[in-house]
């Protein structure tokens, strides 16, 4: 094998371990029977942990016009879901306004892609209607799956993600059947730390497989002298 082919073998297989890293870390977190952000304290905990990691996002709380860089399809901006808290409310403090979803899904857009997503769902019933997801592609084939945490009798969730160094251009929330609403979305690229979401820094099997594609170069280059 000549030392470009060695080269070529290695830089192969080292990206696709990396590639297989390529998992979003979630923060989720869901509680049952709320009317009011106050109460919603597994879903507040779990949007602290998302921010503490992702760091500063854009957002949006419906208050006012959905910015450019994000573009939604599905539902309606709303201050009265029409059912009370059963169907979802606001949860912006200070504000009213917020996305009523009856059924179906509802599509983030995203005009640049991120590799940073969250926000509130409220009025669930996981009981009742189960299997809600969160679909979304790396910019790559793969698609992810995360599934919706258990929120009965008018429940609300924090759900976030990110997903390092992926071109995310959209997120589908699959609502099925449920009436639901959304507010206070976080969107962008996450905080770079050492170790941490935000980085590509590469796992100790990757670079012991890094380092043996280079020991083999060197001692390719001793034989052909």
């Amino acid at each position: 094998m000549s030392i470009a082919s060695k080269f070529a073998a290695v830089g192969i297989l080292s990206g696709a371990c990396l590639a297989a890293q390529a998992t979003p870390v979630t923060y989720i977190g869901g509680d049952n029977n709320v009317s009011s952000l106050a109460q919603m304290v597994n879903s507040t905990a779990a949007e602290a942990a998302f921010l503490a990691a992702a760091g500063s996002l854009n957002t949006v709380d419906f208050e006012s016009p959905v910015p450019a860089t994000i573009s939604i399809t599905g539902g309606t901006t709303t201050d009265n879901s029409g059912c009370g808290a059963l169907c979802g409310f606001n949860t912006t403090a200070g504000g009213s306004f917020f996305r009523s979803l009856f059924g179906g899904s509802v599509t983030f857009t995203f005009s640049n892609p991120v590799d940073a997503f969250g926000f509130y769902v409220t009025g669930l019933q996981t009981d009742l209607v189960p299997q809600q997801t969160i679909v979304y592609t790396d910019g790559s084939s793969t698609t992810q799956t995360i599934n919706v945490p258990s929120a009965t009798n008018g429940g609300s969730a924090f759900i976030g993600f990110i997903d390092s160094g992926s071109l995310i251009s959209s997120v589908i929330f699959n609502a099925t059947n449920d009436i639901v609403a959304f507010d206070d979305l976080r969107y962008g690229h996450a905080q770079a730390t050492p170790g941490g979401p935000g980085n590509n820094v590469p796992e100790p099997a990757s670079l012991a497989l890094i380092g043996l594609g280079f020991a083999g170069l060197a001692s390719a280059r001793r034989h052909k002298k």
